[in-house]
């Protein structure tokens, strides 16, 4: 059943006039109180009352009704008084002239034994079927294109609760109630699927109704529930029961329709009143409401959330009243053998063997008052009962006297005493050294965010694999400082998780630059001046996302030996042991990052090479991939990736870097041939002259032709020549031909 609040005097008018005319109806139909429902849908209803009799009024003429309500399509149902016998009886009218051939049944429960069919339409038809014996009933009824169908049940007695369960087969569409005047009855819209309640009651039901005062009640606050609008139009309310909890059990039943409940909990809470009348019926009503936080918050701040035996944090309690208290005190408990020193007691006496704090004067409201002390935990030697890590909590109420209230002290409570603490807690109490004569320290009583001065050294200790004071020894890897860099630049205590943040598209891609096309490596190569130049290469890194990012790290895999030197860091921070690279900052959306640095390959004698290799090729994948604290994601890199490890080159490579006056090879040369080179070339080939640095080959006849074909065509030895199709491989290109 639907009911609604309304303000206190219009829901006081609105009752008493539904309580004449609930009073009225039900009196000049005879005594009883009638309803109708289905599913949420309570509705009370009125039986129609014609001049003539119930099996008169539906008026069966030619295998149909003909009572002026049918319509095609539709099902009617209602109640119907017989002017002679004061009975009642339930009409069934199905479809009309004009309408769909159709095909129903409904089952009935709750069937008066003195009920019986007074009318069954088609009743010879032997589609149809008709079964009663009560308490239940069952009727099938098929009718055809044009034609209805239908059935007169009754009488139904002075009290009924009976219920269909209709199933509309086909040629219905609709399903309505009639109630009222039967020159005009109301219509009540059903649905065709959900079982129907059509009850009498000759004692009708009280309306049960409250208010709230005050209708914005805080936790801790009376709240007064008025049930002085409920009523009994035929009778008395001689109980009222409430149930306080929404929890469906009644937690209060009295004969005042007044009383009084206070909540320790701010939240919605939903309240139901039960009314009752002296012949035992009754009605419900609930009512949702919030209730608000005090006018009062108490909040306890703890500067760290683990801590070592022996060790000494800070606590603040801060004190917020919205209105004027007096004779306010706070009293605070903490586990055994826990030592409090007070810091600050904003004016009120400190009883320290109970850690009891009294306001000797009165707490404005809008005024703020803060009381901070320090704890100290005992020794290990003190703990020896109890197994690390483990879990302590203090906790806390705050009372008053004028308005009288207590409540618990919110915020932090818990802390967990351990043998060591996580990287980010002792980053977030950390006293960095200064110099080198001087340790880190850690001091607990320091906030749990983590300031510059503490990020710039834990950006130290991951470059240098220091490990972390009162950790047990554990050091910074890269996800980690990522972490710490974005709770440093959000300003996020180390024991809450970091702020949500939409998810970012971040592009990171990689460009390498060898000295030999296809990103190709010459071991054991000596340039002009005696200096290794062929195991060098360079690599380039950009990296640029749609959103802010913050804690962005990247981490290049290179083989083992292979030595990088850091040429551009565009704000990131190299570690050359793992070679890896953080920005300890936000990178803004939009704005794009470089890092550019050098590789240097072992020479040959570290690589290992066979003893019986003409030719050495070896081929490495360079993979990388970026990770960002905030938002959490990891992004893999892409673009170049390859690198060949070669100790010697094609013969169409050697010649396109043959330095021609000193007659020796030069990789620092382009990537295009010269005329002088085709000279060059045409002399390798007509002596059989091996090339140097080509593994023993010799320019051929085919070699030569397309040397000269990237002369004439000035065609990079990269690209294929003009009109030709590039192969598969390129293999005319790399080492060993």
């Amino acid at each position: 059943m639907k009911l609604y609040k309304a303000s206190l005097y219009s829901l006081s008018l609105l009752l008493a006039l539904t309580a004449l005319l609930i009073s009225a109806t039900a009196f000049a139909q005879g005594a009883g109180f009638y309803t109708v429902t289905q599913e949420d849908l309570m509705v009370q209803i009125t039986p129609l009352e014609g001049p003539v009799s119930a099996i008169d009024f539906y008026n069966l003429t030619a295998n149909r009704s003909n009572t002026g309500f049918e319509e095609p399509n539709t099902a009617f149902l209602f109640l119907y008084r017989d002017p002679g016998t004061e009975e009642t009886s339930l009409f069934v009218l199905l479809g009309e002239t004009g309408g769909e051939a159709g095909a129903a049944s409904m089952t009935l429960s709750g069937v008066p034994a003195i009920a019986g069919f007074l009318v069954q339409d088609d009743a010879l038809d032997f589609r149809d079927t008709w079964e009663l014996t009560p308490p239940t009933a069952a009727i099938g009824w098929v009718w055809d294109e044009g034609m209805g169908d239908g059935m007169v049940l009754g009488p139904l007695g002075a009290e009924f609760d009976l219920t269909l369960f209709p199933h509309f087969i086909r040629g219905i569409t609709a399903l309505k109630f009639l109630s009222g005047d039967v020159r005009s009855p109301v219509e009540i819209e059903l649905n065709l699927i959900d079982s129907i309640l059509i009850k009498r009651m000759l004692n009708i039901p009280p309306e049960a109704a409250f208010t709230i005062n005050p209708v914005e009640p805080r936790i801790n606050e009376p709240i007064t529930f008025d049930a002085g609008g409920s009523f009994d139009p035929d009778g008395t309310v001689v109980r009222y029961e409430w149930d306080f909890d929404g929890d469906g059990l009644f937690d209060l039943t009295t004969t005042d329709p007044v009383t009084t409940h206070s909540y320790p909990v701010s939240g919605t809470k939903s309240v139901t009143l039960r009314a009752t009348d002296e012949d035992g019926a009754s009605a419900s009503t609930t009512f949702a409401f919030y209730v608000s936080d005090l006018a009062v918050m108490v909040t306890r701040t703890i500067s760290t959330a683990y801590a070592l035996p022996g060790s000494t944090f800070k606590v603040v309690v801060r004190i917020e009243p919205e209105i004027d208290l007096a004779g306010a005190g706070l009293q605070e408990s903490l586990p055994i053998g826990w030592v409090i020193k007070p810091v600050e007691n904003a004016g009120a006496a400190f009883k320290r063997a109970e850690a009891q704090w009294v306001f000797v004067d009165q707490i404005r409201a809008g005024t703020t008052r803060v009381i901070s002390y320090e704890v100290t935990i005992p020794s290990s030697t003190a703990l020896i009962g109890m197994t690390l890590p483990i879990r302590l909590a203090i906790t806390g109420t705050f009372q008053a006297r004028t308005p009288k209230l207590e409540i618990p002290v919110e915020g932090d409570s818990v802390v967990e005493i351990t043998g060591a603490l996580p990287i980010k807690s002792a980053i977030a109490h950390l006293v960095p050294r200064i110099g080198d004569d001087v340790e880190d320290s850690i001091d607990l009583r320091l906030s749990q965010v983590i300031t510059p001065v503490q990020l710039k050294r834990a950006l130290e200790m991951w470059q240098n694999d220091e490990p972390v004071p009162w950790t047990e020894g554990a050091t910074i890897d890269l996800k980690m400082m990522k972490a710490l860099s974005a709770y440093a630049y959000t300003c996020t205590q180390v024991d809450l998780p970091l702020p949500l943040v939409p998810m970012a598209n971040v592009t990171v891609v990689r460009t390498i630059a060898t000295p030999l096309p296809f990103w190709t490596i010459l071991l054991d190569y000596y340039d002009i001046d005696g200096h290794r130049a062929g195991n060098t290469f360079t690599v380039k890194v950009e990296i640029v996302a749609d959103q802010d990012l913050y804690g962005v790290g990247l981490d290049e895999d290179l083989p083992t030996g292979w030595r990088v030197i850091p040429i551009e860091h565009d704000g990131f921070i190299f570690k050359r042991s793992r070679v890896e690279w953080i920005f300890p900052s936000k990178i803004p959306a939009g704005t794009m990052k470089t890092i550019i640095y050098q590789v240097e390959v072992p020479p040959s004698t570290a690589l290992d090479l066979a003893v019986d290799d003409p030719c050495y090729v070896s081929v490495h994948d360079l993979f990388g991939r970026v990770n960002v604290a905030l938002p959490c994601l990891d992004t893999v890199v892409i673009g170049d990736s390859i690198i060949r490890v070669s100790d010697s080159v094609s013969v169409i490579v050697a010649i396109s870097r043959w330095d021609v006056e000193r007659d020796r090879l030069d990789i620092s040369l382009a990537n295009k041939i010269s005329f002088r080179q085709v000279q060059r070339a045409i002399a390798f080939w007509l002596e059989d002259e091996i090339v140097p640095r080509t593994a023993g080959r010799t320019v051929d006849y085919e070699t030569l032709k397309i040397i000269i074909a990237h002369w004439l065509t000035n065609t990079d030895i990269r690209d294929p020549l003009p009109g030709a199709v590039r192969p598969p491989c390129r293999s005319t290109l790399l080492p060993c031909g």
